[in-house]
């Protein structure tokens, strides 16, 4: 059973709320994190798809980070990303080694493989090279926590910490109530217009057909059912979050008035957005900072970072034309954007709109966004007959 897959889940999720309710009557404050860890273990074992799949790469990873940073004292990061990244290597690299009794490649292969990834590859980061490792329970419950396990958002560790710390104290009828409000509201965005989008817009047209008027409907009524699915599975996770006793971030916020890239992705997918900020761009243009050729052009330095973590991004969703195409087009767009607001410091002045109202230019901005990202994640959805 994937998290709010059917209603089985949900009935789980209300179950494991009732236990810590009860638990914070009877159960020691500090032991929030234990209670959690056998709930999130519970549902491993007993109910997701892949239980042994995940618990392996949780000891795998826990044991690869502490041997690297913990034992070799490693202060060259890469090391360690390579070795924690390669069951997702593997598995979107097609990898097949086969072992008895079974194929490697598929017993790296689980649903939530690739976020997991990202957490454990964003706690490793942010670890500082003498701060000993985390204990096990909290790294646990940091991957394993059963409403952000499958599709996120991605959690950083620190906050994830912290949101543990509070533990039973969060559990009050203020949270249950804000939880429940974003669960009614991941209801209605997920299961009722996320599904008329599909029912009466995606599924009476021809997705492959190469005329215009299909394609357009396709291209924004992928656009809106992609908000309305994603963005509703993020409040679900969100609300049951913060009923459990645990802060879960906002994942979304009005993509749709977006006035530039850079806008859209602190509004779409706003941890994606983070992460791809923390662990790509800023490492890859420090990396191009340092090389001595580079360091006279800062613009160049900033527009190959970002094509560069966009093309990774869409590389991370599966080496795919369409994935592939689709994370450069969001990399061309924002180093088009940003070399715009460079060229805009550096003459004093608006050098596409000129004098335009500051209304105009934000209606202009938006609509243009728009179909700039509607463009973007048509080619990502894989419909467009010419890719």
């Amino acid at each position: 059973m994937l998290p709010f897959s059917s209603y089985e889940f949900f009935i789980l999720m209300a179950f494991y709320i009732g236990i810590l309710a009860l638990c914070k009557q009877v159960v020691v404050a500090r032991y929030y994190s234990l209670v959690l860890a056998v709930l999130n273990l519970g549902y491993l074992l007993f109910v997701y798809p892949e239980p042994l799949h995940f618990v392996l790469l949780i000891l795998y990873s826990y044991l690869i980070t502490y041997l690297v940073s913990d034992v070799m004292k490693a202060t060259n990061k890469l090391i360690g990303i390579v070795f924690l990244l390669l069951p997702m290597l593997f598995v979107k690299f097609d990898i097949r080694i086969a072992t008895y009794p079974f194929e490697l490649n598929n017993l790296l292969s689980f649903a939530g493989l690739s976020y997991a990834s990202f957490r454990i590859m964003g706690y490793y980061m942010d670890k500082a090279p003498d701060e000993k490792m985390s204990d096990a329970l909290t790294y646990f419950n940091f991957l394993s926590f059963s409403p952000t396990l499958l599709i996120g958002p991605i959690e950083k560790f620190s906050r994830f910490k912290n949101s543990l710390e509070q533990g039973f104290s969060s559990i009050n009828s203020t949270n249950f109530i804000a939880g429940w409000d974003a669960l009614m509201k991941g209801i209605a965005f997920k299961y009722i217009f996320a599904e008329l989008v599909q029912r009466y817009c995606l599924s009476v047209v021809d997705k492959e057909s190469s005329e215009l008027v299909p394609m357009l409907i396709t291209m924004y009524g992928y656009y809106v059912y992609l908000f309305f699915d994603f963005a509703g599975y993020s409040l679900l996770a969100l609300g049951i979050g913060k009923m459990m006793g645990m802060e879960v971030p906002v994942n979304f916020t009005n993509p749709f008035v977006a006035i530039n890239p850079q806008d859209f992705w602190r509004r779409f997918h706003i941890s994606l957005g983070d992460w791809l900020r923390t662990y790509f761009f800023t490492p890859l243009y420090m990396y191009f900072t340092r090389k001595k050729g580079l360091k006279k052009y800062p613009l160049f330095r900033q527009n190959i970072s970002l094509v560069l973590t966009f093309l990774l991004m869409g590389c991370w969703n599966g080496f795919k034309l369409n994935f592939i195409l689709s994370g450069l087009l969001f990399g061309l767009f924002s180093a088009v954007h940003n070399t715009y607001v460079v060229q805009c410091k550096k003459k004093g002045k608006d050098v596409v709109f000129g004098n335009l109202n500051s209304t105009a230019v934000r209606i202009i901005s938006i609509v243009i966004t728009f179909n700039l990202v509607a463009f973007a994640l048509y080619i990502f959805s894989g419909y467009c007959p010419f890719i």
